[in-house]
């Protein structure tokens, strides 16, 4: 059998069913920790983190109450499950309080055991893959995130560069708006030039991250000659427009050492040409993790290349206009020519650089998040997307405001959140007119020589629904609970009275005889007194006192007999406690069926003191536990006479009341056919029975196990198979 994959920790004082219970526990459960009091618990729990814990309550050096107080000061939400031989009320509010999962009296059946830790192992699965779900939602939306992140950083670049130029100012201030966006360590450009009439390449721009060692002063990354290793491993990937990326640690050498001397754990460098000529390379470097680029970051820092390239080259061609036009008077019909030249470049640049916009084009109107632009509320440019979500016509959304598609209750959240004094929505959700919903996030830019927003929408309407469907279901959830518990105890009740109903059928004979003595005494009493009527002396006035007063005594037998069958035969609410006093209903048990035992030739010895025992509890449902256990040790030495001739066996059952410090003892021996040691440990289970099915339903010592537990008692056996069986009762004295 599959071990359940939790870890659970065991607290037990007791060596011997600190073992057994280690036994049970190890054969179903992967992880097992085993500590022997409170102290040793608390500490385990620190050490191991187990998802569920199973304690005694009474221990030493610390109980198990003070240990669960611990616990709940670290984790409020610990699974706790309870087992203790007390059964006082005290401890189970404790238990309640302290926010336990389950409360189990000793001795424990191991299959209930089994079925409890099952039960809440299911449950800490259940919640460790709801874990891994939201994990994996989160871990989705956070790549999204980053991919729209990037996407801004991007278009906010690509502005910079057509707004400023491209120069050692917008550069940098680009590589540190992506390298904050994509939170990598550093972010740099390394440029292919000459140098002593050699082809060489250059550290030239740099951002780094706080707390980053800068390597734009290293000596050993500025005029990197051609031939050198690592420059013609990069040429070789880079001439072919391939990246360079992966962790350091998988590099070959001299790669390798180069890299992590700068303590760079993962790279991603990206080729930028310029002219279809390798120009050089933009790189990012994580110091701090072994970050792995997805398909959409990838794609989008591509883009960023390809688009500085455009810009270096449209750069390029401008500063060799400005030294064309300064030397024309010179080179009049040389520059000419040159100049010629220099359109073709210019077109090919502006090729480049709509291609450069045609690429951006594509990614604004396929991006799966819709795009709009918003200036002073007014909404003046979309992509497709906001179309679909805001549920109506593009002519009928650019020119609106944004307030006119969504419901008035979020209307002061849209004007606060776009009122011009921030320049980062983080994310709001609103519900639209249409009744969509969707989150908003937005990056203030300047358009047109004005404020305006760039605004990413997504539609989030199926989670909203989901996340209104599990607040209904939470619910209901606790209705269904209540109603599930009242149905158990109402079963509970039915069996109890099943079993008095059982116990008063079997008495029947007892009982026809108890009555039918004393019904003889009156009718024979009747029979004497007509006999001195019509005698010739006649009745004398005291003898006929004497006999009504000895009719009336049988009579008055027979009404407290009828009314002790009838209040023990009425359905008993478990809650009526009152003072029982115990040598009393064994009398009245025996009275009961003993003329049945003696009947069977079964010898009854009792051993009662004289002074009364008192207890706190139900004396019915005593008597039915007495029954019970009584009818059971009759049956077993009736049994056992048939394997065994008369001759040869007197079958005996003992009665023994024993007054102890603080509890009262019942113990109920039998000479009959005993329980094997295999089956002794179901015999308090629910419908277990080793009589034939027209003797026994198998609810009685069930129901006299829940009924001595109620008494805050308890009920052990003790049994050898073919000798004997000895009943165990202890109830606390009041």
């Amino acid at each position: 059998m599959k071990k359940l994959d939790i870890s659970l920790l065991l607290v037990e004082d007791d060596t011997v069913i600190r073992n057994i219970y280690k036994q049970i526990l190890g054969s179903f459960i992967e992880e097992l920790h085993v500590a022997s009091n409170g102290q040793e618990g608390y500490e385990s729990y620190l050490e191991n983190k187990p998802d569920l814990i199973l304690t005694d309550i009474k221990m030493p050096v610390m109980n198990g109450l003070d240990m669960i107080k611990k616990i709940r000061e670290n984790n409020k939400s610990m699974r706790i499950v309870i087992m203790s031989a007390y059964g006082e009320s005290k401890f189970f509010i404790n238990a309640i309080e302290t926010g336990v999962k389950g409360f189990l009296i000793k001795p424990v059946d191991t299959d209930h055991l089994k079925n409890i830790i099952k039960e809440q192992a299911n449950d800490i699965l259940l919640e460790k893959r709801l874990i891994q779900e939201e994990n994996k939602r989160l871990l989705a939306e956070k790549e999204r995130d980053k991919g729209s992140s990037i996407l801004r950083a991007l278009l906010w670049s690509t502005a910079e560069f057509f707004n400023k130029g491209v120069n050692q100012s917008s550069i940098n201030e680009a590589l540190a708006h992506i390298g904050v966006t994509t939170n990598v360590s550093r972010a740099y450009i390394f440029k292919v030039h000459e140098h002593n009439n050699s082809r060489v390449i250059s550290h030239i721009n740099e951002w780094v991250a706080v707390g980053i060692e800068p390597e734009i002063g290293n000596p050993e990354l500025k005029n990197i000659p051609e031939s050198s290793p690592p420059l013609i491993m990069f040429e070789e990937r880079m001439i072919q427009k391939n990246n360079v990326g992966g962790f350091v640690e998988d590099f070959e050498e001299p790669l390798r050492s180069i890299f992590m001397a700068q303590n760079i754990k993962s790279i991603l460098a990206i080729p930028i040409f310029v002219k279809n000529k390798w120009w050089g390379f933009i790189g990012f470097d994580d110091c701090t993790n072994y970050r792995v680029w997805n398909d959409g970051e990838v794609t989008a820092l591509e883009m960023l290349a390809y688009i500085l390239g455009g810009a270096i080259y449209r750069r390029e061609v401008e500063d060799d206009l400005k030294i064309l036009n300064a030397e024309l008077e010179e080179r009049v019909y040389e520059r000419t020519k040159e100049l010629e030249i220099e359109v073709v470049e210019r077109k090919n640049a502006q090729i480049l650089l709509k291609d450069s916009e045609e690429k951006y084009r594509l990614i604004y109107e396929n991006a799966n998040d819709g795009i709009f632009l918003l200036i002073n509320n007014i909404i003046y440019m979309i992509n497709p997307k906001v179309s679909e979500i805001l549920d109506a016509m593009p002519r009928n959304i650019i020119g609106s405001e944004l307030t006119k598609f969504v419901e008035p209750r979020f209307k002061k959240l849209i004007n606060d959140s776009f009122n011009g004094k921030l320049s980062k929505n983080e994310g709001i959700e609103i519900q639209l007119s249409n009744g969509y919903w969707m989150e908003m996030k937005s990056t203030s830019i300047t358009w047109d020589m004005k404020p305006a927003y760039l605004v990413f929408v997504s539609n989030i309407t199926k989670r909203k629904k989901a996340e209104n469907e599990l607040n209904e279901l939470n619910k209901n959830l606790e209705k269904r609970i209540k109603e599930e518990i009242k149905v158990v105890n109402t079963q509970q009740q039915l069996l109890v009275q099943k079993s008095k109903l059982e116990s008063i059928g079997e008495l029947s004979a007892g009982l026809a005889h108890e009555i039918n003595q004393p019904l003889g005494g009156i009718s024979m009493g009747l029979e004497n007194i007509l006999f001195s009527v019509n005698s010739v002396d006649g009745i004398d006035t005291n003898y006929l006192r004497n006999k009504i007063d000895l009719l009336f005594t049988d009579i008055d037998r027979i009404q407290k007999i009828i009314e002790h069958v009838r209040l023990f035969s009425r359905d008993q609410e478990s809650s009526v406690i009152e003072e029982v006093v115990v040598n009393k209903v064994l009398e009245n048990t025996l009275r009961l069926v003993n003329k049945q035992l003696l009947g069977k030739n079964i010898n009854v010895i009792t051993k009662v003191p004289k002074e009364p025992i008192i207890i706190k509890g139900n004396q019915y449902r005593l008597e039915q536990v007495i029954l019970n256990i009584i009818s059971n040790a009759r049956y077993a030495v009736n049994e056992k006479e048939k394997q065994l001739s008369p001759e040869n066996f007197s079958k005996r059952i003992s009665i023994d009341l024993i007054n102890k410090i603080n509890s009262a003892e019942i113990i109920i021996t039998d000479n009959g056919i005993g329980i094997s040691k295999k089956i002794i440990e179901k015999v308090f289970d629910p419908f277990f029975t080793t009589k034939s099915e027209e003797k026994g339903t198998g609810l009685g010592l069930s129901i006299s196990y829940g009924i001595i537990s109620e008494m805050n008692g308890n009920i052990n056996i003790e049994s050898d198979a073919g000798e004997f069986t000895k009943m165990i009762i202890n109830l606390p004295i009041n």
